[in-house]
Order: C-alpha cells, then structure tokens, then sequence
C-alpha cells in the first residue's frame, strides 16, 4: 500500500484478513499530516492478521515509541523479523526503517532491507534534529553507511529495499517516477542514499529484485502520470503512491494496492482495484 493520507478502515481490514499474502508492506504516509491522524490509522492497521512491514512516511514524525505501541511491536525496533508460511496467520506487525527482515516461503529466500524513514527526498536530511536524536542518523552519509550495513548483514543473495521514497538516478523531468513536480525544471527528487546502498549491494553480488517505495504521488500537480513501474538494470523500481488510494469508479468505490509476487524466476508487479463489496 503506498501513502494512504488517512484513506484506511475497517473495509480494507475485512478484506485483507481473508488476502492470501505472505507480507504486508505499508509505504508510509499514514495520516494526514497531524499526530492523531496517524496513530488513528496506525490503530487501525494493528488489527490486521498477517506479518506487516510499516515504514514511517514525512508526514508521521510523530514520537517513534507512540507510533510502535499503537502498532503493537514486539521484540524491539531493530530486531530482524523472520517471515515463514508457517507463521503468516501470526499477528505480527511492526514499524520498520534501518531494519533487516527476512522472507523465507516456498523455498525462496529473500532479505528485505527497509530504507530510510521519514524521507521528503531531495539533496538534504529531512527533519535532521528528529533523525539524529531518534536513528542517531546525522547526515545523508551516515544515513548510506547504515543502509550498506544491513545489505552486508543481509544472508540471502536476492534482495528487495522498501523504503517511503524511492531512489535517484531515475529521472529529473517532473513526470519521472521520482522527479520533482512542485519546482521550476524539474529535478531528481529520489533518495541519494538509497540509490548508493543499491548499487554497494550489486558489487557486493547482491540480486537487487526490487525497490518499492511511494511518496511522490503518481498524479503530478499539472495532471501528469507518473509510471508507477520502471525495468532499469534488471531491477524493478515500483512507485505505490496513488493517491487518494479510495476513489470511486463506475459502479463501485475502489480501493488500489499493488501486488508483487517473488518466483524461482525473479519478480512481478500487478496493481489491483479492488470493489468496496468485493474480496482481494
């Protein structure tokens, strides 16, 4: 699910309790800019039934600790979290960012590293006080030496990175996947540290599959579509944030997430609408 912006409830819960998903991935953005929307949402979300990866959006710089009990974490914030078939009907939802998470179904092995949190992208650290004092992340630089830790923690060979926003080197035209759509010509509004842990993790012989992210919102100010998905480098760079995620179409209210799906021969995305009276 990309930025919600408080469009959750009780609807997308119902259906996602019956949704045959190993993991559940939350790309940040949860309220609407105020505390108690977020954890509102927040509330919400805990009382889904499979294993839930939440990563903090710029717009929930609300108390980290808050944001996890209303999540309900268990085990602490850093810990790395062990995601099986055997376990999937476990509650088990946390917050994540600078975080390790292994998914192992089917016989596949995959390490998801979530990315940084919080992020407004751009060249600069958002909210750098609040990230110094909560990640005691002090700088863009501090913030890759962590990222290229986790990919040097990261046992499996085949990774997928999750992070709020996604990447630079993908394109500086406002319409870009990540460009900048609220200044004059544009720019690469990706994350400059992401884009460095990604490449440390290919020559380290890391398999990237996938970068998923959200926070630019598919529609741009003047009314342009993003892509949502880009193939670069055998890598799939997928922006989730189509935003309102709740709409209504031609017969039915609609409520938009993407699925992805991790194969012996690699990786693939789908969005799906799905009917407010309909199942996933």
């Amino acid at each position: 699910m990309g930025d919600l912006h408080t469009h959750w409830d009780d609807v997308d819960n119902w259906q996602f309790a019956s949704a045959p998903y190993d993991l559940l991935f939350f790309a940040g953005d949860l309220g609407g800019g105020l505390a108690d929307s977020t954890l509102r949402v927040a509330r919400s979300i805990s009382r889904l039934r499979q294993p839930t990866l939440v990563m903090p959006g710029n717009n929930d710089t609300v108390d980290v600790e808050e944001l996890a009990a209303e999540l309900a974490l268990q085990g602490g914030f850093n810990k790395i979290l062990a995601i099986t078939r055997d376990n999937a009907t476990e509650s088990d939802i946390r917050l994540c960012g600078y975080s390790l998470h292994e998914l192992r179904a089917c016989g596949l092995a995959v390490d998801i590293i979530a990315g940084r949190p919080h992020s407004m992208g751009g060249p600069q650290l958002s909210f750098p006080d609040y990230m110094a004092a909560t990640y005691a992340v002090h700088s863009l630089e501090d913030s890759a030496r962590r990222l290229c830790e986790l990919v040097d923690a990261a046992e499996a060979e085949a990774l997928v990175f999750m992070a709020h926003n996604g990447p630079t080197g993908l394109g500086d035209e406002p319409g870009a996947i990540w460009g900048c759509d609220f200044k004059p010509g544009g720019g690469d509004w990706g994350d400059p540290d992401l884009e460095e842990a990604i490449a440390y993790a290919r020559s380290r012989g890391k398999r990237v599959l996938a970068v998923v992210a959200g926070h630019m919102h598919l529609r741009t100010r003047d009314g342009e579509e993003r892509p949502w998905l880009v193939d670069r480098d055998g890598t799939l760079y997928v922006n989730s944030a189509r935003v309102p995620r709740i709409f209504a179409g031609d017969d039915d209210t609609l409520r938009h997430h993407l699925e992805m799906r991790i194969e012996a021969g690699g990786v693939s995305f789908r969005e799906l609408l799905v009917p407010e009276s309909g199942a996933i």
